[in-house]
C-alpha cells in the first residue's frame, strides 16, 4: 500500500512523494492490519491488545484495559480472533 504525503515541485518538473506503508505478517504467517487484535510476550506472561500503528521494523500495540502502548516485532505477535476474543474484549476494554 502507497501513501501520498504531498506534492513537490523541483526545478522545471514536479514529483510527488510517497511514503510506503508496511505489511507485516504475524508469527503463523497472517497479514495483519489496523485494529486487529493480538496477544504478545510480556515479562513471563501473554498481553492482550490491539494494533495501533505500524513503523518500517515493528508494530505499536496498545495493551485491553490500559493506556500502555509498546513497540513489538511482527515475529513476536500472533493475530486471535473468534468469540472467546470478542467477550474478552466486551469485558476488559473499560479498566483503567
Amino acid at each position: 500500500m502507497i501513501l501520498d504525503i504531498g506534492t513537490q515541485t523541483q526545478g522545471n518538473g514536479k514529483f510527488t512523494m510517497t511514503k510506503e506503508i508496511p505489511q507485516h505478517k504475524d508469527k503463523l504467517g497472517r497479514v495483519l492490519a489496523l485494529g486487529d487484535c493480538v496477544v504478545y510476550p510480556q515479562s513471563n506472561s501473554l498481553g492482550i491488545g490491539v494494533i495501533k500503528k505500524f513503523n518500517p521494523k515493528m508494530i505499536k500495540v496498545a495493551k485491553i484495559g490500559s493506556k500502555w502502548e509498546q513497540n513489538k516485532y511482527p515475529q513476536d505477535i500472533v493475530k486471535v480472533d473468534g468469540p472467546e476474543v470478542s467477550m474478552y474484549l466486551l469485558m476488559n476494554s473499560s479498566k483503567k
